[in-house]
């Protein structure tokens, strides 16, 4: 059974609404890590919670600050169908990048036992997920062409 035109715009629709969306998150999220505005953001939380300290500590909270708006800028820029060369590759290496993130953040903590799994655990797992799943979405391979 072939897909109709509307059901075509929807779902193009929601890729769109979901790549804006991660994008505007990443973005934040990286200026948030940078600037150390409201506590530093999630980024300086889970390196925080990872026991990093001193100049790596700040290295680190910034490499990935750095990723994260890139990857939001990326998004926008492939969203609005702006062709840069090798953006695939870049939004695979963030993509790549995101989900080591999503390893030493979510997953190691819950298996060493330094956090316990509960509803906040699977929110902010959730919230990681959707991101990476955003990123994976904004590639050629994925989502938009």
């Amino acid at each position: 059974m072939a897909k109709s035109k509307s059901t075509i715009k929807i779902k193009s629709k929601g890729f769109m609404l979901l790549n804006l969306a991660v994008a505007i998150y990443l973005f934040a999220t990286g200026i948030m890590g940078i600037t150390d505005r409201d506590g530093g953001g999630e980024i300086r939380i889970a390196v925080n919670k990872m026991n990093f300290e001193g100049d790596f500590a700040k290295i680190l909270i910034v490499i990935l600050s750095v990723l994260a708006i890139a990857a939001g800028i990326f998004l926008l820029i492939k969203l609005f169908g702006v062709s840069i060369s090798n953006i695939e590759t870049l939004l695979l290496v963030l993509a790549i990048t995101w989900l080591v993130f999503i390893v030493m953040i979510d997953i190691v903590p819950l298996l060493s036992k330094k956090v316990d799994f509960s509803l906040e655990w699977l929110k902010v797992f959730g919230s990681h997920a959707m991101v990476l799943a955003g990123i994976a979405l904004g590639t050629e391979k994925f989502g938009i062409k």
